[in-house]
């Protein structure tokens, strides 16, 4: 009765935008959700919903790719920057370690990750960093995969309900 009560009178299609957009780009879903014409309750319920799916989606996705990154790209970096070393020795080729280079991003991200640590990252990530962006961090970053979509779940129920509260009261 309650999900007939929710889905009654709603276009399937603005049901899945509002999924999409909760996805990919949390911050604004609310918002669009009230415009389409979606009440409060259905605004938090799809908003939430589509935040979670967005985050098990690119949890699953962030690994596959980093594992592969390990797997096959990583080791043709290195193969690749030892034979562009100088070619005045005739020893065996070696691995050679590669400096990185810190950009704004990537001293942001290391703040982030050091300072606030995995919740700070979960508080984050529906709103300042987008739900791709924060769970790649959070899975690259951290190993544990409960806890990861646990914190990163409630961060994105609680930010449901205050984006929704505040676009309600507006």
């Amino acid at each position: 009765m309650f999900t007939f009560y929710i889905l009654s009178g709603i276009n399937v299609f603005k049901l899945v935008q509002i999924i999409l957009i909760s996805a990919f780009k949390f911050l604004f879903a609310p918002l669009i959700s009230f415009k389409m014409g979606f009440n409060y309750l259905q605004t938090m319920l799809y908003t939430t919903i589509g935040g979670i799916l967005g985050v098990l989606f690119f949890f699953f996705l962030s690994k596959i790719v980093i594992t592969l990154y390990k797997k096959y790209l990583s080791g043709y970096i290195k193969y690749v920057l030892s034979k562009f070393r100088k070619k005045n020795t005739y020893t065996a080729p070696t691995i050679v370690k590669v400096k990185r280079k810190f950009t704004r991003k990537n001293k942001f991200i290391i703040l982030l990750k050091s300072k606030f640590g995995l919740i700070g990252i979960a508080i984050l990530t529906p709103t300042i960093l987008s739900i791709p962006i924060g769970t790649f961090i959070a899975s690259k970053y951290f190993t544990n995969k409960k806890s990861i979509l646990i914190y990163l779940s409630v961060s994105v129920a609680f930010w449901s309900f205050v984006l929704s509260t505040i676009c309600k009261l507006l």
